[in-house]
């Protein structure tokens, strides 16, 4: 069974979020109720987030937070922070990044070497500190409070780790049937849009942003003695979600295709005929028989596609409430 500390909770949507938990979990292990977030956005911050001093010490720790997907943190971002750090006014003895990629033996290994340079040239070290060792520090029994203030509802899970197997899948469903009830929201919102709300940036993948509770493992592997029948259901849910927002990109990608032919100006009042064999420069510039025909085909593949859309998405609506259902019938 997982155990709060090796337990992955679910990482931040936003860069304030995550910059909110590092600094609450620094100021508790540095013992500085006075460490500060260094300036605000806009600002130039020297690729420091967040500094104190660690124990009362004279020097300062400062702390860099990157809210990245993983494999978007590599050792020329690393690099290129401690550069920036280096011409902070005030002498710094240990600099860390904080992130919320996961642990990666590659980074790992730059910050090794990156250290060994430094060390020879008496300059202050860095570490990385990935999610897993904020999870980690969070499920702590000493820091409960702190699990509390940024999952609320993740502290009935990581809390007391006695707490019978029966609860914490109790507490598992109630956190999923609410993931689920706000892609039911959302995916009533798209309903309740005309037919340009079906192409808005905002579909391709704000569905499956809002799913902490399912890509984690241990939950998903405590939610499975709910019975085989509901996780297929939930898995078909969610695959079905990924088809929404896979057609609502490719029906973005359709008009933006067709705008680009209906751009272009008619020659002469008329589309360019291809047997006239014109120059290659005018059927660039000039609407052709070709674009005409590739206009079309792109207009009916976007109708086929926001048709399928509009009979799956009720569909798919329904499923979630009727799963919601489920989960909460305990």
């Amino acid at each position: 069974m997982p155990t709060p500390s090796t337990s992955d909770l679910p990482k931040p949507k936003s860069w304030d979020e995550f910059e909110d938990i590092v600094w609450d979990i620094y100021t508790r292990k540095w013992k500085d109720p006075n460490a500060k977030r260094y300036g605000r956005t806009g600002q130039a911050q020297k690729g420091i987030d967040i500094y104190g001093q660690q124990n009362s010490s004279n020097n300062y720790v400062a702390v860099q937070c990157k809210c990245y997907g993983d494999n978007k943190l590599n050792g020329e971002t690393i690099a290129a922070e401690v550069k920036k750090a280096e011409s902070f006014s005030s002498k710094i003895s240990e600099y860390l990044i904080a992130t919320t990629v996961s642990r990666d033996i590659k980074i790992q290994d730059d910050i090794r070497n990156l250290n060994n340079k430094r060390h020879l040239q008496n300059k202050f070290t860095v570490h990385v500190v990935f999610w897993e060792d904020l999870c980690s520090y969070l499920a702590h029994p000493d820091n409960y409070d702190l699990l509390t203030k940024h999952y609320g509802v993740w502290e009935h899970i990581f809390a007391n780790p006695q707490k019978e197997e029966g609860q914490k899948v109790a507490s598992i469903r109630y956190l999923l049937s609410l993931e689920i009830q706000r892609d039911c929201e959302l995916l009533q919102e798209i309903i309740a849009h005309n037919e340009e709300g079906y192409l808005s940036n905002k579909w391709q993948s704000c569905l499956s942003q809002n799913r902490g509770v399912w890509k984690d493992i241990s939950c998903r592997i405590l939610l499975s003695q709910s019975g085989d029948e509901l996780m297929r259901h939930i898995h078909n849910f969610y695959k079905h979600l990924d088809s929404i927002e896979e057609n609502c990109k490719d029906l973005l990608a359709l008009k933006s295709k067709a705008q680009t032919f209906e751009s272009k100006p008619k020659y002469e009042n008329g589309i360019l005929r291809l047997d006239t064999i014109p120059p290659p420069a005018w059927t660039e510039k000039y609407f052709t028989e070709a674009d005409e025909i590739a206009l079309l085909n792109s207009k009916k593949r976007h109708y086929m596609k926001l048709r399928k859309l509009k009979e799956i998405v009720p569909m798919v609506l329904d499923s979630g409430n009727l799963i919601v259902d489920k989960l909460n019938q305990q």
